[in-house]
């Protein structure tokens, strides 16, 4: 029978199953509708692909990103306060513990602020933060990183998985595309 931690520790792969999983085939769908309706319209020919896909396929990315970084965080936290708790860290390394925590909460509070973010260097400002704040906790001790063979890690394809959903909201990378008919790209 399976006991509470084991439930714990199941509950990172069932969400990435269930729901990561399903929001990337429906994000990779209106992404090739959203191209072929681009191409389409470049080509001055009629289509019948309709012409909210485009916002569409930002809905659906921004909960993608959303939840690969909640993944990643709920990924993280098993590791750490298994940690934390083993090595009795609240009464040998009480900072630790409170920078944790509070790293935790910054991650989660500069993610949120992403998603409200209206301005490009608010937007760009609060992904740095995100990525720093996942970056920050993936180094702590106790989360097997494999770096001794990076290139199968678990822990750094989670991590880049993470950094590409981050990528898109950086102002630096939104620019006018030729196949988007001249359009800013939208976010």
């Amino acid at each position: 029978m399976l006991d509470t931690p084991d439930l714990l520790r199941l509950l990172h792969p069932f969400l990435a199953v269930t729901f990561v999983m399903p929001l990337i085939g429906v994000a990779t769908y209106f992404a090739v509708q959203t191209r072929q309706r681009r191409l389409a319209v470049n080509a001055k020919d009629k289509t019948r692909i309709a012409p909210i896909v485009g916002q569409e396929h930002v809905k659906v990315g921004r909960w993608l990103a959303g939840s690969v970084v909640g993944l990643v965080l709920l990924g993280l936290a098993h590791p750490i306060f298994k940690t934390i708790a083993r090595d009795n860290a609240w009464a040998e390394d009480p900072f630790r513990v409170v920078f944790v925590l509070l790293m935790y909460a910054f991650t989660l509070a500069t993610l949120v602020f992403l998603y409200r973010a209206n301005t490009p260097l608010w937007r760009g400002l609060f992904a740095i933060l995100t990525g720093m704040g996942l970056w920050l906790l993936g180094m702590q001790p106790g989360v097997f990183r494999r770096g001794y063979e990076w290139y199968v890690s678990h822990f750094y394809f989670g991590m880049i998985a993470a950094m590409l959903m981050i990528l898109p909201w950086l102002p630096c990378l939104r620019s006018t595309s030729p196949s988007a008919g001249g359009l800013p790209m939208p976010l």
